[in-house]
């Protein structure tokens, strides 16, 4: 028998009765669409089905840092495009610089947000929701692209990165910084997970690479770079703001005052006599041994098969 793939193991879970009811609930919207008996091993797997039907941005918002992070690992088996919102650490503490890689990762997915050319599945914290956040519309504004092959003249980029706040360096080693050698130009956007490093022919951009901070060499050749030339430290909004009224939110194991389009639990959350017929229950042929790879392939072979 040929083994099913992940798409189809989706599929065939969301044409399942019970839970094709509950989608068709979720695209009518009869808030709240909860599911109950839903154990923790599996909350992704749910997530993953109705990211696979719904087609708008979804905020997966769990109660812990802990359970956020379980839940992304599992879900990236189903959607490796899944984006995670850290928490901003020392939050409630005054004085106290957050993490800038954490800053940056913070800042490339509202970034993301405000563009949405294309549905979203966001994994965040409830507590997230709340913390401080770039004012919608800025990170847009402040963000200019550049394209291998386009003509800009070097000159206009270094005045908007000085203009912007950025600091010329002899060598870039923190965001926030450019260096001008020659033709090239090295920069570090506030968003970016690595540096750029332009190359200029004429007033051509003839490469575009992202480089390695230690070692300065090349990582990858890029067609494009958002540069971000402001709002960086603008916290005149909180990440709330940025769920447009077309965007779900689903609530992993819900607080009663938590309001939420979805609901999921391990538990029983609906009214009425408690029903198990879509519910996602601990089964010995899912557990897949590691380091046995014929048994492992034999149990999910009799997992798909359970499914249909």
């Amino acid at each position: 028998m040929q083994k099913p793939g992940h798409t189809e193991l989706l599929e065939i879970v969301a044409k399942s009765e019970p839970i094709a009811g509950k989608l068709r609930a979720i695209k009518r919207a009869q808030w709240p669409v909860q599911f109950s008996h839903v154990i923790e091993p599996a909350q992704a797997f749910l997530v993953a089905t109705i990211a696979s039907k719904i087609e708008n941005t979804i905020w997966v918002l769990c109660p812990s840092v802990r359970s956020q992070e379980l839940l992304y690992e599992s879900l990236l088996n189903w959607r490796p495009n899944a984006l995670f919102l850290s928490e901003v650490e020392f939050a409630a503490v005054e004085n106290i610089l957050p993490d800038p890689e954490i800053a940056a990762e913070r800042l490339a997915l509202l970034t993301q947000l405000e563009r949405e050319q294309a549905p979203q599945l966001v994994i965040a914290t409830r507590a997230s929701l709340d913390q401080t956040a770039p004012r919608r519309g800025a990170l847009q504004t402040a963000l200019i692209q550049l394209r291998r092959g386009t003509n800009e003249k070097m000159e206009r980029i270094l005045e908007q990165l000085a203009g912007a706040g950025y600091e010329r360096v002899a060598q870039v080693t923190t965001r926030g910084q450019f260096a001008v050698r020659g033709g090239i130009v090295d920069l570090y956007s506030w968003q970016a997970p690595l540096p750029t490093r332009l190359e200029f022919f004429g007033d051509q951009i003839e490469s575009l690479r992202e480089f390695d901070i230690d070692s300065q060499t090349s990582v990858r050749d890029l067609r494009f770079a958002d540069i971000l030339l402001g709002a960086a430290d603008d916290q005149g909004a909180t990440v709330r703001d940025y769920i447009a009224r077309d965007h779900l939110k689903i609530a992993i194991e819900p607080e009663e005052r938590f309001s939420a389009d979805i609901q999921i639990s391990a538990g029983w959350t609906e009214w009425g006599p408690e029903d198990f017929s879509d519910a996602f229950q601990d089964c010995e042929i899912g557990e897949f041994a590691i380091g046995d790879l014929m048994l492992a392939e034999a149990k999910r072979a009799q997992f798909a098969a359970r499914l249909r």
